[in-house]
């Protein structure tokens, strides 16, 4: 046996063992790594998530004693809650997150915020309640069937016999479920201290549900499983239940989830790295074979033959005459020389075939040159390769940038290089896109620039992304008008204009009355309906020498410019005449706007911006203290 037969044999016994031993031993250690990071991602789930339930009732549990702390409303009686009711009313509203309050005295409903109001809660609950200290719990509501439907949180404050239960909307914790989801089909379930369940597919009781894995979660609530993974099967398909207790509150949270889902990455990894390592070891076994039919080949012939390839004949070759040692090397080495060749068309293949530009400018002779994938995206045709006649002197640049781009350009020529610079050039359809220029300068052993080569990349959907996100940054969602950030910056470049000599402006505070009946007798859809036609409105009134922005809520700010010549007075009146018209909402009714209107004149640089808006502020509720609907007019002088 040929000594090339008996080294190929053991080649690929060896590999064909090592890969054996390999597939083996990854099998194992892949399996053991995934099941502790999955046992790891659904601790650290329920570890993270219990720590924001524990923040999330201690902010309501302040906010609740915040409540009871108020005097007024730990002193009603049960013939005379009415001024408690009215002072409660005080509490309730989007920045506070409280949605209703109720008045108990000895456990029963002696008044509520909200009208034909019953207890959601029964007396042991109640009971319960007042007997563990401070608390959150969760308020089902029940839809006509008395089946849960949806859900509240509250927490009971008490004093003596008088106990008041601070009512809170659903919309944090339900960012804080949300917060939990697994990357696989896991999930987690809240409970709270009345065993109430919470999770994104069911709301209820442990004692009202029989399926298998909440009678899992209550029976390790009940046994104080904590901090234990606790393995279930649900048909079959084994689960794991993990819980752990929130700190300071009686809620437990639990993630539930698949075991099996522990070896879905790993078995997609596993595979792919088999793949790799048989084709690793087989095209190590090739060469190998190549290299051992490689080194019989006559050197004298190998020398000749690089010397002719030294001097440009890429296409020379060993003539393979014999079956021996040396034949092989002469096959090796012609193997070599086809791959180079074919290495450098395939390098020109896929740079033709990239959506990158690959240039190159040549300073000796002034001449430069294009990878063909140009002319997939510009129709720019040069007259000639010469630099003059190329795109980057004859493109249509935009006129935006053409300035700073011909500046960068002569920087370049003296070797000052392009770091991603960006400029938008006319593309083959007719609209200009972002391009980014990046170059590298060579030069010679006198550190003269011989040649400058550059990419061409298209950034176009990536720079508009960007420019869309500053853009939507600046705005209020919902009207879009400026947001309050905008508003103080746009009035502080008029306070700078009217330092450099121009002309005074007016803030308007707008703001409008009775706005919550809008929300409460329709909804708060049609609210946003009142919103948007406030600003269409304005806008349409103000044109183009003023501003609208959303100061926050049903509150807005109108900068009129020029006062002189645009009169503040008259702006205010025809906003009140065209929001009094009112509109057809899409309910089919027709609203009817009432604002009121604090203007402030500014003719000086003497005040900052917040200080100009509270003095409109301040003009707005004097109107709304007299009889709404209206406005007045403050300036320096009669401050």
């Amino acid at each position: 046996m040929k000594i090339r037969t008996t080294f190929i044999l053991a080649l690929t016994f060896f590999s064909l063992s090592s890969i054996i031993a390999y597939t083996v031993y990854s099998s194992i250690s892949m399996g053991q790594i995934a099941e502790k990071q999955y046992e790891s991602l659904y601790t650290d789930i329920a570890n993270g998530e219990a720590e924001l339930v524990t923040d999330y009732v201690e902010s309501l549990i302040e906010k609740a004693n915040a409540v009871a702390d108020d005097s007024t409303l730990m002193s009603f009686t049960a013939d005379d809650s009415a001024s408690a009711i009215e002072k409660a009313g005080a509490y309730i509203g989007e920045e506070t997150g409280i949605s209703r309050i109720a008045l108990l005295n000895g456990g029963n409903l002696v008044a509520s915020t909200e009208n034909g109001y019953a207890l959601t809660f029964t007396a042991d609950e109640i009971s319960k309640m007042a007997s563990s200290n401070s608390d959150v719990y969760v308020s089902r509501v029940l839809d006509a069937d008395g089946k849960p439907a949806d859900y509240e949180l509250a927490t009971l404050v008490s004093a003596d016999d008088k106990q008041i239960i601070v009512y809170f909307n659903k919309n944090k914790f339900d960012s804080i479920i949300k917060a939990g989801l697994f990357p696989t089909n896991g999930r987690v379930v809240f409970v709270d201290g009345l065993d109430n369940i919470i999770d994104s597919t069911y709301i209820g009781l442990i004692s009202e549900n029989d399926r298998g894995e909440y009678s899992v979660i209550g029976k390790a609530k009940n046994d104080s499983q904590l901090n234990t993974p606790v393995r279930f099967e649900i048909g079959r398909t084994q689960r794991i239940a993990y819980m752990v207790k929130a700190l300071q509150c009686g809620w437990c949270v639990t993630t539930l989830a698949e075991a099996d889902q522990a070896y879905k990455y790993s078995s997609s990894a596993f595979g792919t790295l088999l793949g790799t390592v048989i084709g690793v070891s087989v095209l190590f076994i090739v060469l190998y074979v190549i290299i051992i039919v490689a080194i019989t080949k006559p050197l004298h012939k190998i020398e000749n033959t690089l010397t002719m390839v030294h001097r440009g004949d890429h296409e020379s070759r060993i003539d393979i005459n014999s079956k021996n040692e040396y034949g092989e090397i002469s096959a090796a080495f012609n193997h070599l020389i086809d791959n180079v060749v074919v290495s450098e068309r395939r390098y020109r293949t896929i740079v033709e075939m990239a959506d990158d530009i690959v240039f190159e400018w040549n300073l000796k002779t002034n001449n430069i040159t294009f990878s063909n994938n140009f002319n997939k995206k510009f129709s720019f045709r040069a007259a000639s390769d010469h630099f003059s006649d190329s795109f980057f002197m004859k493109g249509k640049v935009h006129p935006e940038d053409n300035e700073r781009y011909r500046n960068d350009l002569a920087k370049l020529e003296q070797g000052v290089d392009f770091k991603n610079n960006q400029y938008r050039w006319k593309n083959i359809y007719g609209d200009y896109i972002w391009m980014s220029v990046t170059t590298s300068t060579i030069r010679d052993t006198d550190n003269n620039i011989v040649k400058i080569i550059g990419v061409l990349s298209d950034v176009d959907r990536a720079k508009k992304g960007e420019m869309q996100l500053r853009k939507q940054a600046s705005y209020d969602a919902l009207t879009g008008v400026y947001n309050r950030e905008t508003i103080e910056n746009v009035i502080e470049n008029e306070i700078q204009g009217v330092a450099d000599g121009n002309d005074g402006f007016a803030i308007l505070f707008v703001d409008i009355d009775d706005f919550k009946i809008y929300n409460d007798l329709y909804s708060h859809a049609i609210g946003d309906q009142v919103l948007k036609f406030l600003t269409d409105s304005v806008s349409e009134i103000i044109q183009e020498y003023g501003f609208i922005g959303r100061y926050g809520g049903d509150e807005f700010i109108v900068c009129i410019r020029n006062i002189s010549t645009n009169n503040p007075q008259r702006v205010a009146q025809d906003i009140l005449t065209k929001l009094k018209a009112g509109f057809v909402c899409d309910s089919g009714a027709r609203l009817s706007i009432s604002v009121s209107i604090g203007i402030h004149l500014v003719k000086n640089n003497s005040k900052g911006v917040d200080e100009i808006i509270s003095i409109a502020d301040d003009a707005m509720y004097s109107i709304k203290k007299n009889g709404k609907s209206n406005f007045i007019v403050v300036s320096d002088e009669n401050l």
